[in-house]
């Protein structure tokens, strides 16, 4: 009888990183639209150096030429510069580089988004509803939980995005799973990852969103902790509308903030 395998090493804990492996079609496009997301957010400052190619490989589960592809993006667009031997660093000034090459990122998938945004609207509905009216036992004080840790993060001297991207998802499923409905929380899970790169950018898009989205959560908790199914379902379509809103004029407006 053959000896069971032993078991793979397990790498040594590093820093957390903010890139996340591609699974889907397209690798190169997904992998520099990350790295587009990450600088947006901050996770690369102007001057700074990428990670190398073989570090990006890793961390997406990519080939290297998917990397280079999308490093050849985004100098393309500007936002790189390529030093042979060196490495990729992100051009400066920030604000100035991003400006332009944010509004076509957002322009080029605004139609995808606005319709990921409608069917998401609607199923987090459904859940703040169902929270209210019929809560899975124990489940309320998860989602309390979910929007102390969102709003800690927000109110932070240094807001970190990709946390705080995180911690979004997690307040939204909290309440998906308290709605008693396991396949709204699957759709709902699947929806907000293929969301979670646009959350980030819209997220970081002005210094007052991530509070307003604090203000807008406990709109949400307040009526499902009330057992105001109605109320709930309100307040859950007025947190989306306003950045459907401010999606729907990317591009058309001279309006930056």
């Amino acid at each position: 009888m053959s000896e069971p395998a032993a078991p793979a090493a397990s790498r040594p804990p590093g820093p957390v990183s903010p890139l996340r492996p591609v699974r889907r079609e397209s690798p190169t496009q997904q992998v520099r639209d990350q790295l587009l997301v990450a600088i947006g957010s901050g996770d690369y400052a102007a001057g700074q150096l990428l990670p190398s190619e073989r570090a990006l490989c890793e961390a997406f589960g990519v080939s290297r030429v998917s990397v280079r592809e999308a490093i050849a993006g985004l100098e393309a667009l500007g936002l790189v510069t390529v030093q042979h031997g060196k490495g990729a660093f992100v051009s400066g000034p920030l604000r100035d580089q991003l400006a332009g090459p944010f509004q076509r990122y957002l322009e080029s998938h605004r139609d995808e988004l606005l319709e990921l945004i409608s069917v998401r609207g609607a199923l987090d509905q459904l859940a703040a509803e169902e929270a209210a009216r019929a809560p899975a036992e124990g489940s309320l004080d998860a989602v309390a939980r979910a929007h102390a840790a969102f709003q800690s993060q927000a109110e932070a001297e240094q807001v970190d995005f990709a946390r705080l991207a995180d911690l979004d998802v997690q307040f939204h499923l909290a309440i998906a799973g308290a709605s008693h409905n396991e396949l709204l929380h699957k759709l709902l899970a699947d929806l907000h990852g293929v969301m979670q790169a646009s959350r980030r950018m819209t997220l970081a898009r002005s210094q007052r969103q991530p509070k307003l989205s604090v203000t807008q959560h406990q709109a949400i908790v307040d009526a499902i902790l009330a057992g105001d199914a109605r109320r709930a379902r309100q307040e859950a379509y007025r947190h989306l509308s306003g950045i459907r809103s401010w999606l729907e004029g990317v591009g058309q407006s001279t309006d930056r903030s």
